[in-house]
């Protein structure tokens, strides 16, 4: 208990040791998240999907791992469940790992299924203990140190899972995924007492003794660009390989260095991000983002070579800033329902982006990818306006 109270003293320098393991947590539980994207062609192939399938196929992955975020937040708002770190993250390992082993789609749905509900247990409770150990101070800063290692996951697992499709053993390779999950979860379990929000309980009960109402327009309003956000990086995350495997007959191993490096660029653009909005206030770093992209969105389809994966890396980079800053800003509007706040944001409204994603899929089918992209140039222009009028003001800090 005294240790908790004394996180309410600290200098706004000081990064809470917890966070470091949070993070890397973070990182091996969203590894499979960008591992899909690179598996879709040779699922494709092996399996004889459509775009639709495939479209269909990430919708459930969102679902299953980030709509149904909402209930775990819910719970972990009332009640402290920390063995669900550790178990979620074994489980989201164990989903991927099976992965290359199902005969067919039904089964493959089933193991996507079993990987997210690991993802869709781990956010809620595991970026509730972020946000506690967390001075206000640098709030926006340390949650962009706990998104970073969900971000760095997804560009890493794109990797990864790059090397594993062309080394001996083909799509069976995904029986190393085990390994990073297994260990990461055995770290957690004999750390529960550090990482757990019921280590930080009463720090909870000190910063959320006056409770504001929640401005539910502005709130809907913080989703709704969240989703439109999410449908752009999860359409350019699946059709980046897609188009110029299937479509422009390139190389696999080529199409997975343009993924990994557009997932890279959103790693550094979080923790950017985030650590600006500190400064420049939340709103600044929100609508910017949307107004930086715009325009290299819109031209990405006309360039090649050198040029694409420059621009790729810029787009992940400026996209992908906001994304801790739109978590942190969700749990300053909810005051006192910090799990609700991430499953809302990580979760509910990211993983619609999987509803986009299908859509795109059936596009692709009857008018090709290359129409894909022309329909992602629209989105950023939606995204701003929806930013514009959010709470805050432009270049201003919250938080004098």
């Amino acid at each position: 208990m005294e240790d908790s109270l004394i996180l309410l003293k600290l200098k706004p320098d000081w990064m809470p040791k917890p966070l470091v393991l949070l993070a890397l947590s973070h990182m091996v539980t969203d590894l499979s998240q960008g591992a899909l994207p690179m598996l879709l062609p040779s699922l494709k192939t092996a399996l004889n999907l459509s775009y639709t399938q495939i479209g269909l196929l990430v919708l459930i992955q969102n679902v299953t791992s980030s709509v149904i975020q909402p209930i775990f937040g819910a719970v972990t708002d009332k009640i402290s469940l920390p063995w669900l770190l550790p178990v979620s993250v074994f489980l989201s390992g164990l989903g991927m790992a099976i992965t290359g082993f199902m005969p067919s789609y039904n089964a493959l749905l089933f193991a996507v299924v079993l990987g997210g509900l690991g993802v869709a247990g781990f956010h809620p409770q595991a970026s509730k203990s972020a946000h506690f150990v967390s001075p206000e101070a640098i709030r926006g800063r340390s949650m962009g140190v706990f998104s970073v290692g969900g971000n760095l996951g997804m560009a890493l697992g794109a990797g990864f899972m790059m090397l594993l499709m062309t080394a001996d053993g083909g799509l069976h390779n995904t029986i190393w995924f085990l390994v990073p999950g297994s260990v990461t979860a055995i770290l957690l379990w004999r750390n529960l007492g550090n990482v757990s929000p019921s280590s930080f309980r009463r720090v909870g009960e000190v910063k959320t003794t006056i409770r504001r109402a929640i401005n539910g327009r502005m709130l809907i309003l913080l989703l709704t660009f969240i989703f439109f956000r999410s449908t752009l990086h999860a359409g350019l995350s699946t059709y980046i390989p897609l188009y110029y495997v299937h479509y422009l007959n390139g190389s696999p191993v080529y199409a997975g260095y343009m993924l990994s490096l557009f997932l890279g660029g959103g790693v550094f653009g979080t923790f950017f991000g985030a650590t600006l909005s500190d400064k420049l206030g939340r709103k600044t770093i929100i609508a910017g983002s949307m107004l930086v992209v715009l325009p290299m969105v819109a031209a990405l389809p006309y360039t090649s070579g050198l040029v694409t994966m420059i621009l790729l890396t810029v787009i992940g980079f400026f996209l992908i800033s906001s994304f801790a800053t739109t978590l942190v800003l969700a749990q300053e509007m909810m005051p006192g329902y910090e799990g609700m706040a991430s499953g809302l944001t990580i979760g509910f409204t990211i993983g619609l982006g999987g509803l986009g994603v299908t859509i795109l899929g059936y596009i692709a089918d009857l008018y090709g990818i290359p129409t894909i992209f022309s329909v992602l140039a629209f989105l950023p222009i939606i995204g701003l306006l929806l930013a514009l009028p959010l709470p805050g003001r432009l270049f201003q800090s919250d938080h004098r």
